[in-house]
């Protein structure tokens, strides 16, 4: 978590004047997640741990899983010296990861007007072993010139100084039309945003109950494109993107989905995972694990409100054959995921 930390031993205070440090943690990281969201200007979101296993926020680039596992250092005060120093355990050396150390003093607990983004490999290299972790020091005015002001990033340029420099993170975002050819046809929504959550918040519990320490589950705090989880293995550091639909079983035994086309993207490391409730509300003995460039095989397209999507509609019992090669029983779903998640 963002919490200060005693390094090397010292005596330094870890209480805050009307914050506990748990309440300090969760501002500096919602203050750094604002920050990376506005100055990324609709290129960048930021997804929250649904449980912290030693990263606190996830930056990832829209419309695509490039995404960097970020653990979060704060400190609301400076050494007498008005040095910054930090003291950090439990790093999992994940090469696409960044360690920010922003500074958040009282009394309006703003990120100060710098702050050090370092890849986790070099952030190795510069910090100072101290028993199980390191310990990092710096100043933020530069007053005396090391290698870590190499990672050392204005606030206000945020932008160019640390995302713009992050490898591929400029590369082009190719929005690709899965079924430009299909018939377009008026369809409604198969299940309300309420439904859909309910799938969502089923779906983290059983991966939590498979992965347990080893597996990250992130969620957006506000969802900008297709991507409902991003799945971090901590053993690997593999990474893997689901989309999560839920639907119903109609009066004809037909199920359906619809995905948004305007927020939707392939990629080899992003599934679309959708679960089938019975007209009781039980979950299905089926689901379906679909990998993303396979919707176009099994959709058309479809207009709901003028907004175009791409949807797919089969019966359940007996199974379209279409929809075969992805059905997955329901008791195996997540052992499922986090196979494809380690692959």
């Amino acid at each position: 978590m963002a919490l200060e930390q005693n390094w090397a031993g010292a005596n330094l205070p870890t209480a805050f004047p009307g914050l506990s440090e748990a309440q300090f943690g969760t501002v500096a990281e919602d203050r750094l997640a604002t920050a990376i969201v506005v100055k990324g200007s609709g290129t960048a979101t930021v997804a929250f741990p649904l449980l912290d296993l030693g990263f606190d926020l996830y930056l990832r680039r829209v419309r695509t899983l490039r995404v960097h596992p970020l653990q979060v250092k704060a400190r609301s005060f400076l050494e007498p010296d008005e040095q910054f120093q930090v003291g950090v355990v439990s790093l999992h050396p994940d090469p696409r990861g960044y360690v920010v150390f922003p500074y958040v003093p009282p009394p309006d607990w703003q990120l100060a007007p710098a702050l050090w983004a370092m890849p986790i490999p070099a952030f190795i290299k510069l910090a100072r072993p101290h028993d199980d972790g390191y310990v990092f020091s710096g100043w933020l005015d530069r007053r005396l010139p090391g290698p870590a002001d190499d990672y050392l990033v204005e606030l206000a340029h945020l932008d160019r100084q640390w995302l713009h420099r992050i490898p591929g993170w400029a590369a082009p975002v190719h929005a690709r039309d899965l079924a430009a050819e299909s018939t377009v046809d008026q369809v409604g929504m198969p299940a309300t945003r309420a439904f859909g959550k309910f799938g969502e918040l089923w779906l983290a519990s059983q991966l939590t109950r498979a992965g347990l320490q080893d597996v990250v589950i992130a969620q957006d705090r506000l969802s900008v494109d297709c991507v409902d989880f991003v799945l971090h293995d901590l053993r690997s550091f593999a990474m893997l993107g689901l989309v999560v639909h839920t639907g119903t079983v109609n009066s004809r035994g037909v199920v359906q989905f619809r995905i948004r086309a305007d927020t939707f993207f392939t990629d080899a490391r992003l599934d679309v995972v959708f679960i089938v409730c019975e007209s009781a509300g039980d979950i299905a003995a089926q689901s379906f694990v679909i990998p993303s460039s396979d919707v176009s095989r099994i959709t058309t397209s479809a207009s709901d409100r003028g907004v175009g999507g791409y949807q797919a509609s089969f019966r359940l019992d007996p199974l379209a054959e279409k929809m075969r090669p992805y059905a997955v029983p329901t008791e195996d779903l997540a052992a499922t995921i986090l196979r494809r998640l380690r692959r």
